[in-house]
Order: C-alpha cells, then structure tokens, then sequence
C-alpha cells in the first residue's frame, strides 16, 4: 500500500481500553518510515541529480558562449579576409591596368620607330635608285658619246637594246 499525504491524515486506529492498539500504530509507524525513507533517498537522487544536470547545463551554456564568441571572431576574421581581399584585388587590377597602358606605350612607341625606320627605308631605296639611275645614265651618256663617233646603223640597234635592258634592270630593283 503506498502511503500518501491524505491517507496518513485520515489513517484511523482500533481503539483499545487504553488507547490505540500498539501492534497497528507501530506496523503504521512502519510504513511510513519505510515509505520516507524511499522518499528521502529519491529525493536524495534527484537533488544530485538536479545538482548534476545544473552543472551540466552551465558547462552547456558556457560551451555555447564559447562557441558564440568563437562564431563572432570567425565572422570578424573573415569579414577583415573579405576586405583584404577586395583591397588587394583592386590593387592588383590597378596595378595590372598600369602594367597594361605601359605596354600598349611601349608597343605604340615601337610601332612608330618601326613606320619611321620603314619611311627612312624607303626614302633610302629612292635616293639608292635616283643615284644608281643618275650612274647609269651617266655611263649611257659617257658610251653614247663614245660610240657617237662610230656610229652605224647596227650600232644604234644595240645602243636602243642596251637602253631598254637597262630600263628593265631598274625597274626590277625597284
């Protein structure tokens, strides 16, 4: 029979001559010792076990302090990452554009000293060409003035062939 509150407050005892009979008021008394006991020992257990768990729950907490404070410092450290590379990053497009407008600088500047070499080139092989052209005709002078004195008719045949074949050697080099 399990003891509570209410049953040990209307508990009624065989009155005897002299009282309540002893036999039943001791087993009562009995069985509510043994019932407190029990109580008291569960109590006992779930106080340790309240105690217990109460320090499970601040070791719990103070893991998750520790892991919020934790979260935060990631967060911070990768939001300093993030700037740093968005800041590195921009030097580095910076830096890749100058390198860029540098060699595009350079690459005009080249393309220009090559037109101006190929202008001077050119200029040269007009001036080579009027000077070959001015020695040729120099020499077709100095023989036509030389064969002028024996001139026949098979003679100025070949003077006009001569003529020509030099005509045609300019205009090959040209």
């Amino acid at each position: 029979m399990k003891i509570t509150p209410l049953s040990i407050k209307r508990q009624e005892f065989k009155r005897n001559i002299r009282g309540y009979d002893p036999d039943e008021v001791n087993t009562f008394l009995e069985i509510i010792a043994d019932e407190f006991d029990q109580l008291q020992k569960q109590n006992e257990e779930l106080n340790a076990k309240v105690t217990q768990l109460q320090k499970k729950l601040q070791d719990y907490q103070q893991i998750e302090k520790s892991l919020q404070q934790t979260l935060l410092a990631a967060q911070e450290t990768s939001t300093r990452a993030m700037e740093a590379s968005k800041r590195q990053a921009v030097l580095l497009i910076k830096e890749a554009e100058l390198k860029a407008k540098q060699i595009v600088e350079k690459a005009q500047e080249e393309a220009k000293a090559i037109q101006n070499s190929v202008l001077e080139l050119e200029e040269r092989k007009r001036t080579l060409i009027a000077r070959l052209k001015a020695v040729i005709n120099a020499h077709i002078q100095l023989l036509n003035v030389l064969t002028e004195t024996n001139k026949t008719q098979t003679e100025t045949k070949e003077e006009k062939n001569k003529t020509i074949d030099v005509e045609s050697i300019i205009n090959r080099i040209v």
